[in-house]
Order: structure tokens, then sequence, then C-alpha cells
């Protein structure tokens, strides 16, 4: 067995922007460093993670990385393994998962880790088959729904893992009360306010909360919608929320720096995805004691179970959306015991320390097989 200071890991994340992927690889950076363990990383050149990484002292290596098949930077990632004794390059994204397997062709194969956090279905590509179902690939699944959609795709159950995302539960003792974001966005007293954090994406769904809104309205006439993050998709939100009428209704806020104060200030949390890896925005509102209802895909039943911590409406659906916000609305009884038992759970299964620990545990697998397969060959 590796001793912990021997033993060195290559992350490789090819995204520029910050978004949740990015802070569960910090975050996991940190804590191997913590650890003893020897911290190598690659990243696209001034990433928001590599700006990160290096104010926890990791220096990134950073190198352009323009999709799936660009050979330069694969043979730039090859050297580095050379350069540093890599044991296993754990890839962050799908784009990373090409690059790293292609760099490893040539030489002795190193171990790959990829850690799949979102239920797309695998593209079925030629490039696609030969990436996944390589021997010598291995997963980190974040949640069930992304395990079977693995599955589906044709990976071994073997070389599959569930380690669920974490987040550090210290994160929000100085968010405040939400007073701060209640007096920006002039939200009264007797108002009740719903939000929804996530990039502005298609398959986040945000669309449909935007449609569940006017039924929610028939009933809450005093609610309110923040939609809180950035992304392609405002322009289309927004043109949806002017054809109905609601601009008064529901807010697109931007990027805010203070998710912890928003939270506080929400009276629910929605979740309208149509596709889920887990989602730490539904974390985050967890932690923060905020009752949510959430939909029923991907790795999102991991996390909310259906009456005991929150409620699931079934994704795609606005009715079945405004349905749950209604009922959930209705009775606070029921609000205040779904955000005790999500608090609970959270504390129990998704912090950022079982995250790390678990990744570990996969570690060593990885290289209890690789050494098992050296012996058997001698």
């Amino acid at each position: 067995m590796y001793m912990a200071e021997k033993f060195n890991i290559l992350h490789i994340d090819t995204q520029k922007a910050w978004r949740g992927g990015e802070a569960q690889v910090l975050s996991l950076c940190m804590g191997l460093h913590q650890r003893g363990y020897k911290i190598h990383a690659v990243t696209q050149p001034d990433a928001e993670l590599a700006t990160c990484l290096k104010d926890c002292s990791i220096e990134p290596v950073e190198i352009p990385m323009r999709g799936e098949l660009d050979l330069f930077a694969a043979f730039r990632i090859r050297e580095i393994c050379r350069a540093r004794n890599i044991h296993i390059i754990h890839a962050h994204d799908a784009c990373a998962h090409a690059l790293a397997w292609i760099a490893t062709m040539m030489r002795n194969p190193i171990p790959i880790l990829v850690t799949r956090r979102v239920d797309f279905p695998i593209g079925g590509n030629f490039l696609s088959a030969l990436k996944y179902r390589s021997s010598r690939i291995f997963f980190i699944a974040i949640s069930q729904g992304v395990k079977k959609v693995l599955m589906d795709g044709g990976v071994p159950e073997e070389r599959i893992e569930v380690v669920f995302s974490g987040i550090n539960t210290e994160k929000f003792k100085s968010a405040g009360d939400g007073s701060a974001f209640k007096k920006e966005y002039g939200i009264k007293e007797n108002e009740i306010v719903i939000g929804n954090i996530a990039a502005l994406a298609d398959h986040k769904g945000q669309i449909y909360l935007i449609d569940a809104a006017p039924r929610i309205l028939e009933r809450f006439p005093n609610a309110r919608f923040f939609i809180i993050g950035k992304g392609e998709l405002k322009p289309v939100l927004q043109s949806r929320i002017d054809a109905l009428g609601l601009h008064d209704k529901i807010t697109l806020t931007g990027f805010i720096r203070n998710p912890g104060g928003a939270l506080a200030a929400m009276n629910l949390f929605v979740l309208s995805s149509r596709l889920e890896g887990l989602c730490t925005s539904l974390l985050d509102a967890m932690l923060m004691k905020t009752p949510v209802v959430a939909t029923r895909t991907g790795g999102v039943p991991d996390v909310v179970e259906h009456e005991v911590n929150g409620l699931l409406a079934e994704p795609e659906n606005p009715d079945a959306l405004a349905d749950a916000v209604i009922r959930i609305l209705m009775d606070k009884e029921a609000q205040n015991r779904y955000a005790e038992a999500g608090y609970e759970k959270l504390m129990k299964y998704f912090t950022t320390d079982n995250m790390i620990e678990g990744t570990i545990k996969v570690y060593e697998q990885i290289i209890r097989e690789k050494n098992h397969g050296k012996s058997q060959n001698a």
C-alpha cells in the first residue's frame, strides 16, 4: 500500500467557469493536501479553479484544452505524468476523461478515475464507447442515478463506486439571517420567498418553475420568486417571464456572492431540473434548514426522500411542480419537519469529509487492483 505522502494524484478539470463541480474539485484537492497526499492539477489558463488552487498553495499547470481530441494537450498531460511519477489520474469532466485516456495510451498505463457528475446519457459514438469501456478506467458516480446511467451506457458495475458530493458544513456560518437579501430586493414581511439556485442551463429546468408560478400565485398571491445564477438561458427565461406578465413577481438575480443569505431569506427552495446528477445547491438549502421541493430525476431521490425530508414532483411538469409547492406552503408543520430531517440527512451522508474519505477508498482500491495485476504478471 502506498503511504499518503508518496501517492501522486493528477487532477484534470477542463472548465474555465466556476460551477458546483469545480467547488467539489477544490474541496477534494484541499482535503487530500491536508491529509498528506501529493496533489497535482491541470486546468485551463486563467480558470477560476486555478486561482482558487493557488490560494490553497496548490500550483496547477495551466494548459489550453480545446476539446476531447486536442492531441497537444494530451501530450502535455503525458509529459506531466512522466515527470511527476503520477500514480492515478483523476478526471473531473468528459473532456478531461478523453484527454487522460489518450495521454496514457502509449506508455505504461496509468489508471484513470473519472468522477461523473451528470446524468446525461453516454454518447453512442465510437470514441465514447472506447473511453467508457476501457478496463483501466474507473468511475465515481455522485449518485445512484448517475451510476445507472453509466451502467446503461455499458460500464461494468464493478468499475463504478458511488461517492456522494459533499459540502462544507461551516460554509454559511456568517451568511446572516436573510435580512440583507430581503432589503436588497424590497421583500415585504408578509411576502413568501420561493427560490432556485442553479446555472441558467436547459437541464436545470427553471422554465418549468416559471410556468408553475401562475398557479402558485393563484393560491399565494403574496409569493415572490428568485432565480439565482447566470447562464446562456437568461434571455429565454426573461422572455417567458415577460410573456406571462410576471416581471414584478419573478426576479432573475444573476450571480450573487452570498447564497447562504439568500437561502436564509427563502421560505422554500425549489429545484426544477429535468436532469440532475445530485445538486449541491439542494444540499446548501438543507444545510440552511430551508424546506425543499425538487424534481424526481437523476440523483435527486438520493437526497430528497418524498414526504420524509421534502416533496418530489415529476420533472418537466409545471402542474406537478405547482401542486407540490402549494401543498408544502399550506403545511407549516411539514415544512419544519422536512427541514430538520433534511439537515440530519445532510450531516450524515453529504459532507465534504465523507466525500474525501470515500474518494480515498476508491484510490486505494484502484492501487490494490493495479498491484495485484502486476504480481500476477510477474
